[in-house]
């Protein structure tokens, strides 16, 4: 291994099994990465739903949005933000099985237990269930909103009274009866006339970074090992090339010259593994997503 920089560099020689192995650790440091990147998106795009919900509402009562245009803008754009969202998932899922196994160094059949997760999810709960088809049904047939409403009360008593706006969006049995597709699932019987779509959108988030959270923690070992096998080798090669590690390489060559021409190399830096640690610290599990909501009371 060494430096590809211009000028003059140290070579550290290293045999067929480090360089495997070096190729293997930054394989499955990249897919990991490719991991908290997927979920990441997953929670952007679900903090957009969110924050949609709070500036429709607001502006609803701002600007007195009750036109029929207005009520249609609201619908369109967050009919969109669940778009994103959904794309988002199924995006993870697609992909999760193979970056997983990437990061199956021992051949433990990290995709089956993956998939297992997943499947624990699905079969447990309704609302995980509604939204992985309607994911479906939006991308093969409607859109997820079939009726809104931005209902206003008044809470309390005399000068201490407050209106409480809000925004309540619905998937509805009778429109998602009309895909012969959906109609003859399984979960088409379990739906009530209208389904609470924030309602399900939080308790699937919630699920989803329950399966997120396991997920770390089964690839967790093998990735400590993957960055300290990366680690030894940059303080190998600074040990042999006064502190300094800026651009190294393994890389192996057609023939016993270590300056013949080079068949394959492999980058050894973490700073993108740097990355992937900050994503998870910014990401944490949601815990009991579906039992909390903003407001705007603050008196």
């Amino acid at each position: 291994m060494k430096q590809f920089v211009l000028g003059k560099t140290a070579i550290l020689p290293i045999n067929a099994s480090q360089f495997n192995q070096l190729q293997q650790s930054q394989r499955s440091m990249v897919a990991a990465k490719a991991i908290e990147e997927k979920y990441d998106l997953i929670i952007s795009n679900y903090l957009e739903f969110e924050k949609e919900l709070l500036l429709q509402t607001t502006e609803h009562v701002v600007l007195n949005k009750e036109s029929y245009d207005d009520f249609y803008q609201i619908k369109t754009i967050i009919n969109r933000r669940i778009v994103n969202l959904l794309t988002s998932t199924k995006l993870y899922y697609d992909q999760m099985q193979r970056q997983v196994r990437l990061c199956d160094l021992n051949n433990d059949d990290f995709s089956t237990t993956v998939l297992s997760y997943f499947s624990r999810e699905y079969d447990s709960h309704f609302e995980y269930r509604f939204m992985e088809n309607i994911r479906n049904y939006v991308q093969h047939c409607g859109l997820a909103i079939h009726s809104f409403s931005l209902p206003m009360n008044w809470e309390g008593e005399g000068d201490s009274r407050l209106m409480k706006n809000g925004i309540k969006i619905y998937s509805t049995r009778e429109e998602l009866g009309q895909d012969p597709k959906f109609s003859r699932r399984p979960v088409f019987a379990e739906c009530a006339d209208k389904i609470n779509l924030t309602k399900s959108i939080r308790k699937y988030i919630e699920k989803l970074s329950s399966i997120h959270d396991e997920i770390r923690t089964l690839i967790e070992w093998n990735l400590k090992e993957s960055r300290n096998c990366i680690e030894n080798i940059i303080s190998q090669y600074k040990a042999i090339n006064d502190n300094d590690a800026l651009g190294i390489y393994a890389y192996s060559v057609d023939s016993d010259d270590p300056l013949g021409h080079v068949t394959t190399k492999i980058p050894l830096l973490l700073d993108w593994d740097n990355v992937r640690l900050n994503l998870i610290k910014k990401n944490k599990k949601l815990t009991n997503n579906s039992k909390r909501y903003i407001s705007g009371n603050c008196l």
